[in-house]
């Protein structure tokens, strides 16, 4: 998901140089505020010393003088040290806050351009998947009607009732269409969810699930508020992907759907009972389980984080969290 600029290798490089480097700033500001509390106290000492020193000189004790000004001299050595110290660790510092910044910059860059690729490449999936359903389902239909109307015009002179029949599984036909194309539509945009909400769009989708597929579902959602329509259409989307992938691959007959709003973060809890997989082995397999990579760049798109779990024939959990709040 990166640009051909940096692989992901050289990414995760420069990501830690910049830990690191933040780690080294972070040492020498402690040791540039030890030595700025040094010479505080070697201000105070010296301050003190050449006090004791005036007092000194009023009842005439060059002994005690002679010794006050070795200690003073060792003070102001010490005082001198830490000021050369900091001048030195302050340039260093300037040079890592320097580094640090063109690097953050080049990550930053980098995030936009992994960010900009992420969105186009969910937005090419989107459409193959409703190019793969309309030259599946519906022009395939079409192309059979018109198979259907030819007949029909053959017969429409020789056999008129058999021309109606087939003229009447035509009707039947376009109309079943239309329905197939109004699912598509449904999908790119849910009626539902404009006018009533996602806890209806989502109530809608499981009791799809539960009657076509004929699972057993427990599901529990709540209201879900978000002043960003977009992060509501996305946690959608991810959770009609989440049990689609379900229907398709897990072969189970249970499932779980809970969908709650917690400290303004939405918290979808998914579970199944079906053969589940290896989760270690999930990238050999990504062809055969393809929709989970995208569902994890929708989440990630929308600054959720996501948790799965599986187990061959211990059925697959998922937890994801979205933030309500931007």
């Amino acid at each position: 998901m990166f640009g051909e600029k940096m692989n992901y290798e050289n990414y995760l490089v420069l990501t830690q140089l910049e830990e690191e480097l933040n780690l080294k700033r972070d040492d020498i500001d402690q040791k540039i505020n030890e030595n700025i509390l040094k010479i505080k106290e070697s201000d105070l000492y010296i301050a003190s010393l050449k006090e004791k020193e005036n007092e000194d000189d009023k009842i005439f004790s060059p002994r005690n003088s002679e010794i006050d000004m070795e200690e003073i001299k060792k003070a102001e050595y010490n005082r001198l040290s830490c000021v050369s110290e900091n001048k030195y660790l302050t340039n260093i510092r300037n040079v890592i806050s320097s580094r640090v910044e063109r690097i953050h910059k080049v990550l930053e860059s980098e995030k936009n351009v992994s960010n900009n690729l992420l969105i186009l490449s969910i937005q090419e999936e989107d459409r193959q998947r409703i190019a793969r359903e309309l030259h599946d389902t519906s022009l395939q239909n079409l192309a059979h009607l018109v198979h259907k109307l030819e007949l029909a015009s053959l017969f429409i002179d020789q056999d008129p009732v058999r021309a109606k029949l087939e003229l009447s599984v035509v009707n039947k036909n376009l109309k079943d269409i239309i329905d197939e194309i109004r699912c598509i539509i449904f999908d790119l945009r849910p009626m539902t969810f404009d006018d009533l909400g996602l806890k209806a769009v989502l109530e809608k989708l499981v009791c799809c699930i539960s009657e076509r597929n004929e699972y057993h579902v427990d599901s529990c959602i709540e209201e879900i508020h978000c002043d960003n329509s977009l992060v509501l259409l996305t946690i959608y989307r991810v959770a009609k992907e989440c049990l689609i992938n379900i229907t398709k691959h897990a072969n189970a007959d249970q499932i779980v759907f809970h969908c709650k709003c917690k400290d303004n973060r939405c918290i979808i809890y998914i579970e199944d009972n079906g053969k589940g997989f290896d989760i270690d082995k999930l990238d050999e397999t990504k062809n055969k389980h393809f929709g989970i990579p995208v569902i994890r760049e929708r989440i990630h798109l929308i600054g959720g984080k996501i948790d799965m779990k599986s187990k061959i024939n211990k059925g697959t959990q998922i937890k994801i969290e979205v933030p309500l709040i931007f």
